[in-house]
């Protein structure tokens, strides 16, 4: 008869106590964290012996051969873990002298001894450890989780009487909890208008009640491609790049309505795998139908339908599931909207999205977008303070705004963009052009008193 598999929890704690394994020891006299060693194979000074205590695991557990794959044992350990709620206090890995990681035990259940089904719950955890074993093997150059981590995703333990990979999914934020934004609070004057707007089909103030849709280019529209003038400030006099500016600002807004395009790009674990430019001034709705060639009009909210792509061509059958599972719940998807200068999203699926005005965000304070209400997320004022404060000597403003669905963004553990599995991108190409101009003509070409006069009567407008 075959032996049946140990229980993660008491036979890590018996190699603990032991002392049989180099560097797996408590770290705390109450014997409630630990330290395991985390050492990359691709160091020079990598050994046999950084892996005894995940080839241990691999062995007793099942989830990987005697001979296999040192860096598919490191996986199967670090996911049984995560499933049984044991949480990483400290990351170390990188450490040149000691690469480690540390650990908390999970606490005990109120209820004490577990249910029967315990054994069973064991099982099918294991089943999805395997799973990940079986399912992410991508290039074997890359061994440890810098490629692939199931640690970017919360998993939560597994109770055996419900499908183990649906309850493993979880922690990817895709259900109908109770709503509302968490880590972020906009401005005074943003939550008093975020009680009064709607996307789409009822206009806005001063929004318009149809959609514009760009017939012909960028140029034809009204909206100029790029800056006219030689690069470098060739052939300018004093006053002439402010003025060229100015021109260009001029374009692109009418009134307090501000005209632009979105460039919406897509980003699976970091690789872009589509782009569209969207030529719709009301903003884009974005949605999974794997049907839908190119864009297409929603006449009920006038807002542009942007499919993501399907995750066909990942190598990482994991990454493929997990991504999968997202985009299977985004319903009716995620709304990208403008009115009046004022940029606002709102969620309308089951899968929670976050927002950033930069990829590179190291708040770690997640910002969720409402179900509830459109959410003002940026200004166009905004940008013309950040001109203002550019043409003064400070940075250039952001002209883009970049969603993660299904996951915290910014991430609470300052885990890089590329970690998430669906990162969505939309640039106000109006704004890109503006800064990319300012940048290039240069602070001090742009310092006029009638620039500066009238970018400041524009913020008031808006």
């Amino acid at each position: 008869m075959a032996q049946s598999k140990p229980l993660l929890m008491p036979w890590l704690k018996a190699n603990i106590h032991s002392g049989r394994y180099p560097g797996v020891q408590w770290t705390n006299a109450e014997q409630t964290e630990f330290c395991i060693p985390w050492k990359h194979a691709l160091r020079q000074d990598s050994s046999d012996a950084d892996v005894l205590i995940f080839k241990a695991w691999a062995e007793v557990s099942g989830n990987g051969r005697a001979q296999g794959d040192p860096s598919v044992w490191k996986r199967n350990f670090r996911s049984a873990l995560r499933a049984k709620g044991f949480k990483m206090v400290s990351d170390q890995k990188n450490d040149p002298a000691n690469p480690h990681k540390i650990y908390r035990w999970p606490e005990e259940p109120a209820s004490g001894a577990k249910s029967s089904s315990g054994s069973q719950e064991q099982d099918d955890c294991n089943t999805f450890n395997n799973f990940i074993a079986q399912e992410s093997k991508v290039v074997p150059f890359f061994e440890d989780e810098d490629l692939y981590n199931p640690q970017d995703i919360q998993m939560p333990e597994c109770p055996a009487s419900q499908d183990i990979l649906q309850e493993c999914l979880q922690g990817l934020n895709i259900g109908p909890e109770a709503e509302g934004t968490t880590g972020f609070q906009p401005p005074t004057e943003q939550r008093r208008l975020q009680n009064h707007v709607v996307i789409g089909a009822h206009p806005l103030p001063g929004q318009q009640q149809h959609p514009v849709m760009f017939e012909l280019a960028a140029r034809e529209a009204g909206l100029p491609e790029q800056p006219a003038g030689p690069a470098g400030g060739a052939g300018y006099g004093d006053g002439q790049h402010a003025e060229q500016f100015l021109q260009t600002v001029n374009q692109t807004r009418d009134g307090a309505h501000f005209k632009t395009e979105f460039r919406v790009s897509v980003y699976y674990r970091g690789t872009k795998v589509s782009e569209q430019l969207i030529p719709n001034e009301a903003g884009v709705r974005l949605v999974y139908r794997p049907d839908l060639n190119g864009t297409a009009l929603d006449h009920e909210s006038g807002l542009s339908l942007v499919s993501l792509p399907t995750p066909e061509g990942i190598l990482d059958r994991t990454q493929v599931t997990l991504t999968q599972r997202i985009l299977d719940n985004l319903g009716n998807g995620l709304d990208v909207g403008m009115s009046e200068g004022v940029i606002y999203g709102q969620r309308r699926g089951e899968v929670k999205a976050y927002w950033s005005l930069t990829k590179f965000d190291n708040s770690r304070r997640p910002q969720e977008i409402s179900k509830m209400n459109p959410e003002p997320l940026y200004q166009a004022k905004d940008f013309i303070r950040g001109i203002l404060d550019f043409i003064n000597g400070m940075g250039s403003p952001p002209f883009a705004l970049f969603f993660c669905l299904g996951e915290k963004w910014p991430d609470p553990e300052n885990k890089p963009w590329e970690k998430k599995l669906i990162m969505v991108e939309v640039v106000l190409t109006s704004l890109e052009l503006l800064k990319n101009m300012a940048v290039e003509f240069g602070a001090s070409s742009l310092q006029s008193v009638d620039l500066q006069m009238s970018l400041e009567e524009m913020m008031e407008l808006y």
